[in-house]
């Protein structure tokens, strides 16, 4: 239960609870449980309160610090904490709908089955922070930094992550179904298994990213940059890959039927086993590439050039005018 002194003085304005918070800093704030909603907080020194269960909603928090404060079951919907700072702050299970975060520093904050739906995280801080189970579909998290982040489980279903940085985020057994995923840089990132069916992931960098067991079933991936990318047994039918850089890409058991490959590279790349019944080569380079026991029965626009400094073996299924 919130303490009715905390309470008072905060209402009594920001420059005397701050004046108060420097006077008093071993004093932990209680405003569990309060309600707060659409109290103007901006720029007030709320680090490590406890705010938890307590009800913002419509607050405005603008570049308020709130490192190491415990926001758990909080109600923030359609709070605004632009730039604001929650370091190592515990928001776990809290309801965030339309809240605005943007420019927020969020790094190594605890968001696990936090409600995030259609909120706005633009350029946030997300590096290391925990957003197991989060809802995040349609949030805006375009330019934000979630490197390193653990977003196992987490629903980003048509959410905008244009120009993020993902490197080395945990994403498995994620759904991002239609996200937009264009220009973001993506290195290290695990996806394995993660469901991206729609999504757009053009001109994004996904060197040696893991999208292994990935449903990428009509993804944009044209221009990705996949040097090195583990796309082993991932579904991509349908997909576009027009120019895109699969050098040394593994795509052993993938399925690219009807996968539009135009121009793509497939230098050194492993297809052994792969489905590509019906996929656009025209103009792409498989030099060097494994084909054994790969489908290219029905492939479209290969020319016998493309693949004379291939591997491929009695398995290999080639359209029917070419020749070993």
């Amino acid at each position: 239960m919130a303490n009715a002194a905390h309470m008072t003085l905060l209402k009594a304005g920001i420059d005397k609870w701050n004046f108060q918070r420097i006077q008093k800093p071993a004093t932990i704030p209680d405003f569990s449980g309060a309600d707060l909603s659409k109290q103007k907080l901006d720029g007030a020194n709320l680090t490590k309160s406890n705010l938890s269960a307590a009800n913002l909603t419509g607050a405005t928090l603008v570049k308020t610090q709130l490192e190491g404060a415990n926001l758990t079951k909080a109600t923030l919907e359609s709070a605004v904490l632009r730039a604001a700072d929650l370091r190592n702050a515990n928001l776990s299970g809290s309801q965030l709908r339309k809240s605005v975060f943007e420019q927020a520093i969020l790094s190594k904050a605890d968001l696990t089955n936090t409600n995030f739906f259609t909120a706005n995280l633009t350029k946030a801080d997300l590096r290391g922070a925990s957003m197991k189970n989060a809802l995040l579909e349609g949030a805006n998290l375009a330019g934000s930094d979630p490197r390193g982040a653990d977003l196992n489980g987490a629903n980003l279903k048509g959410a905008n992550l244009s120009g993020a940085n993902l490197q080395k985020a945990d994403l498995r057994g994620s759904s991002m179904v239609s996200a937009i995923i264009e220009s973001t840089n993506a290195r290290g990132a695990d996806f394995s298994g993660v469901d991206l069916t729609g999504a757009n992931l053009s001109k994004a960098t996904g060197e040696t990213t893991n999208f292994s067991g990935c449903n990428l079933t009509n993804a944009n991936l044209s221009g990705a940059d996949l040097r090195q990318a583990n796309l082993s047994g991932a579904i991509l039918s349908g997909a576009d890959l027009t120019g895109a850089n699969l050098d040394s890409a593994s795509l052993t058991g993938a399925i690219l039927k009807g996968a539009n490959l135009s121009k793509a590279d497939l230098r050194a790349a492993n297809l052994s086993g792969a489905d590509l019944s019906d996929a656009n080569a025209e103009k792409v380079n498989f030099s060097g590439a494994d084909i054994s026991g790969a489908n290219l029965l029905t492939i479209k626009n290969l020319v016998s050039e493309q693949i004379v400094r291939v591997k491929k073996d009695d398995a290999t299924q080639l359209p029917i005018e070419f020749t070993f």
